[in-house]
This record gives structure tokens, sequence and C-alpha cells, in this order.
């Protein structure tokens, strides 16, 4: 009897083992457990004797059969419920690959997206402060002296033209000044030699009016001389 008592006894204690830890495992509210009812029951109505200091209890054989197939319906339940809370688990586990690699996809698409809108605000933040001339990109702020430098050039260009300009207009008005000073006094000398040229050619026609009188007077006098 002590003999048979002892493994029972185990296989109780290996039992109420399982049970916690499926209990553990599944994280659920405690319940009252079969096995230790009836095992109290089985010690409970069993006959006591003692032998020595020890005690021992005759077990009924029926009562000690239901009791261990209670035991093996609860192993096997047990085991079951590992079973199912191994599928329960990696199929969780399944989902939560799954949603690892979605989540893993979306912060792809998220850092995609981020890198594009970084290169969209540094585009923007280019085309801000910077312009493109001649098909040259250059800083506005490069452009905005440059810009300067040249009017200022312009400017001083222009300065110079303007005091040539000046000038020259007062060398070409003295030139102007001078060629019409020149044309009046070839003006007055072509006048003067004009009044001159018609004085000799009068003095030069009396001249030659004279000279044919003499000339007439002169044959007149031949003619006169031969008779």
């Amino acid at each position: 009897m002590k003999t048979l008592l002892y493994p029972l006894f185990c296989l109780f204690l290996f039992t109420l083992s399982t049970a916690n830890a499926q209990q553990t495992t599944t994280k659920e509210p405690a319940s009252p457990a079969p096995l230790a009812r009836q095992f109290n029951n089985l010690k409970e109505g069993s006959n006591s004797y003692r032998e020595g200091n020890r005690e021992y209890k005759v077990v009924n054989v029926s009562a000690l059969d239901a009791f261990w197939k209670s035991v093996q319906q609860t192993i096997k339940a047990t085991e079951q419920g590992l079973i199912d809370d191994k599928k329960n688990a990696e199929g969780n586990l399944a989902k939560a690959e799954a949603t690892i690699q979605e989540q893993q996809k979306q912060l792809a698409a998220l850092k995609l997206e981020n890198q594009q809108k970084e290169e969209q605000v540094q585009q923007s933040l280019h085309d801000v402060n910077s312009l493109s001339v001649l098909g040259i990109d250059m800083k506005k702020q490069f452009y905005v002296i440059l810009t300067a430098i040249i009017i200022l050039a312009l400017l001083v260009m222009l300065a110079i033209k303007i005091q040539q300009y000046k000038r020259n207009n007062v060398i070409a008005v003295e030139k102007q000044n001078g060629y019409n000073a020149i044309e009046q006094e070839l003006t007055e000398y072509k006048k003067t030699a004009r009044e001159r040229e018609i004085k000799i050619k009068r003095e030069l026609q009396t001249e030659m009016n004279l000279n044919q009188e003499l000339s007439l007077e002169l044959e007149q006098l031949k003619r006169n001389l031969v008779k």
C-alpha cells in the first residue's frame, strides 16, 4: 500500500505543477483544482492505520481508478491546452511577424517620403536663395553684388562718356565757330575778289575802248597822210 500511494502522490504533484504552469502561461484566473478535491476526498474516505510512527491509508480501488482516470484526462487536457497554446503562440508569432514586415514597409515608405520632402525643402531653399542667369546658377546675394558692380561700372562709364561728349561738344562748337569765321572770311574775300574782278574788267574794257579809239585815230591819220 505504501508503494502504491507514493507514485500517486508524485503524479498528483506533477499534475498540480502542470496545471499551475498552464494557468501561468494562459494568464487566466485561478479555478478550483478537481484533482485536489478528488485527492482530498480519496484521502478522507480511506481508512487509516498506523504502523510505528507513520500513518497509512487503505484506498478503494475503484475510487483510485476513478482518480487515475481523472489524472489522465487532466494530463490529456493539459497537453491539448499546451498544443493549443503553442498553435495560438505560433499564430500570434506569424501575425506579429506579418505586422513587423508591414511596419517595416511603412517605415521604409515614411523614410522615402521624408527623404523626398527633405529634397523638396532643399530645392525650395535653393530656389529661394539662388537664381539662374544665362544658364549659370548663382546665389542671390552674389547676383545682387554683381548687379550693383555692373550698374556702378555702367554709371562710371556713362559719366566718362558724358564728360567726353561735353569736351567733344566744346571742341565741335569751337571748330564750327572757326569754320563759320573762315567761311565768312572766304565770303568776304570772294566778294572783294568779285568787286576787284569787276573793276579790273571795267578798267580793261576802258583800256580796250581807248585802244580801239587810238587805233581808229591812227588809221585816220594814216589815211590823211596818204592823201
